[in-house]
């Protein structure tokens, strides 16, 4: 009998382990150790009942089971009552309440006002493989917002190894694409970031396509013709981007285009005249829009984009009549020492895309002039990696005309790194309306360009140019596409905590859902036993 009395509780209190136990491994996913102790919860109930069946028996038909029974059936009510009011709460009132710092779980008021511009539905379709489920989970959490500030917006996600009907539909190329379908305009974006998000929908909501004139007539690099020296490859990423790409001649029309957001004179191997001049010269005078890519005088002292430069030099840009040479940081296949691998600096045209590797062929110096007017801001966006005497802008020239390659000579040639592209914003007072805004002239010179034709850089699938990002996101800043919202990143400076690792986490899982309530149970239960022997707690 003594026996039974000792063997039963035992069993009983086994039972109680066992099952916390279970329930512990069940909330930290370890399958394994679930099942386990759940079946010795199991057999170590059976035992207590069989030492105990009368009592067991009598548990069910007590006072205290219907007592109990009744408590939980009232705490069951009142749960289901604050469900129902949590369902109605959800489904009429924004529940959400963003407590972080840096407000990462929001969206800005600027996005938040213009989706509620929205007057069409709009389906978001991301394309994430399970090769980036990291980066399908960031695009989940911030789209999610999205479809959550306005029932015109439906996310879904895709499986781009599997939806291969809407990969040919969309023409995707790049596992992480998002695509924004409004039926009559399509948007596409790679990057999981809020601004781009928002310009998509914005240029949804705007639906205006936005024309990008090249200039021809110049021995300039074409966008219709059969060569390779061709800017198909860029013709078709900017079509992508709901651009209209078109071909203006001075020599037919001696005006720029008015419906022209952004002229490009794309590698001119003929002078354009003092009247072609003149007429671009009023283009940016009137808030043009101008992409610049000169090549330079491989074979001549003679420049004949003189003019162009000459122009450049009234909106602070110094463009020299050099060679730009780089001992270490180079392409050997393309060039050797003139095929350079530039460095990009910080800047909205070049934020996305720091470590991407474009070779640049035979440039040209290209920087910010010594006094350049006030009202315009100009940065270099791009120079050699080499320092002084490892690379440099050589200006000497042999008799011939062509440069010489005696080296870096000190005190004539323009030392490293040099610059070779840059960009000029006309300044904005701060009171300024965004449409006046808007208006300001923009250029961007580059001192190559020949890196964007289809020749050099097509890869092995040729519709995948390896220098998509950059000439797109060049055009994109002139016609201030990029500036459609400004939306300021999230500062993580102002985090403190230290992430934990994958041990620590577990550490911390296991103390405070199994083991600080354990010892509170064993003390309890420690307690429940002196005191039914008869002892004192």
């Amino acid at each position: 009998m003594a026996d039974k009395n000792f063997v039963g509780p035992l069993f009983g209190f086994l039972t109680l382990i066992f099952c916390f136990v279970s329930i512990a491994s069940l909330f930290l996913k370890a399958w394994l150790a679930f099942t386990i102790f759940l079946i010795l919860c199991l057999i170590s109930l059976a035992i207590f009942a069989r030492l105990h069946f009368k009592e067991f028996v009598h548990f069910f038909v007590s006072r205290q089971l219907r007592y109990g029974t009744n408590v939980a059936l009232s705490i069951l009510g009142v749960i289901g009552i604050a469900v129902f009011v949590n369902v109605i709460v959800a489904q009429r009132f924004d529940k959400r309440v963003d407590l972080t710092e840096s407000r990462r779980h929001s969206l800005s008021e600027q996005t938040k006002q213009i989706i509620k511009t929205l007057d069409k539905k709009v389906d978001i379709i991301a394309f994430f493989s399970d090769e980036i489920p990291q980066l399908a989970e960031l695009a989940k959490d911030r789209l999610g917002l999205y479809q959550h500030e306005s029932e015109l917006i439906n996310v879904s996600f895709k499986n781009p190894n599997i939806e291969t009907a809407l990969i040919q539909k969309y023409d995707l190329k790049f596992d992480g694409t998002i695509v924004f379908d409004s039926k009559d305009r399509v948007e596409k974006v790679t990057i999981v970031d809020e601004q781009k998000f928002t310009s998509a929908l914005l240029k949804i909501i705007q639906n205006k396509t936005k024309k990008v004139y090249f200039l021809s007539g110049h021995g300039e690099h074409g966008i219709g013709d059969t060569t390779n020296n061709r800017y198909r490859q860029v013709r078709t990423e900017l079509e992508k981007q709901n651009y209209e790409v078109l071909s203006h001649s001075l020599l037919k029309a001696p005006q720029i285009p008015e419906d022209c957001d952004v002229l490009v004179v794309a590698g001119p191997t003929k002078p354009i005249g003092p009247k072609g001049i003149d007429t671009i010269e009023k283009y940016l005078a009137k808030n043009g829009k101008l992409l610049l890519l000169l090549d330079p005088s491989l074979n001549s002292t003679e420049d004949v984009n003189h003019g162009l430069v000459q122009l450049m030099k009234k909106w602070g840009v110094k463009i020299g009549n050099d060679l730009v040479y780089d001992r270490v940081n180079f392409y050997l296949l393309l060039g050797g020492h003139n095929a350079l691998h530039l460095q990009f600096e910080p800047h909205d045209i070049t934020r996305y895309f720091f470590q991407e590797q474009i070779p640049f062929i035979f440039c040209r110096s290209v920087t910010p002039s010594d006094d350049i007017p006030n009202h315009l801001t100009v940065k270099l966006i791009a120079k050699t990696r080499g320092p002084k005497g490892i690379s440099w802008a050589e200006t000497e020239r042999e008799a011939e005309g062509t440069f010489s390659s005696n080296g870096y000579t000190a005190g004539v040639d323009v030392p490293g790194p040099v610059s070779i592209a840059v960009a000029v914003d006309q300044k904005i007072d701060e009171n300024t309306e965004r449409k006046e805004a808007s208006a300001s002239t923009r250029i961007v010179v580059f001192g190559d360009s020949d890196f964007a034709t289809d020749t050099h850089f097509a890869t092995g699938n040729p519709d995948i140019p390896a220098y998509a990002p950059l000439l797109p996101s060049v055009i994109n800043w002139l016609t201030l596409d990029e500036d459609l919202i400004a939306i300021a990143p999230p500062d993580p400076s102002a985090q403190n905590l230290r992430e934990m690792n994958d041990h620590q986490v577990r550490l911390v899982q296991i103390t405070s859902i199994f083991l600080i309530p354990l010892i509170i149970f064993i003390a309890g239960m420690i307690v429940w036993w002196r005191r039914r022997e008869g002892g004192t707690a």
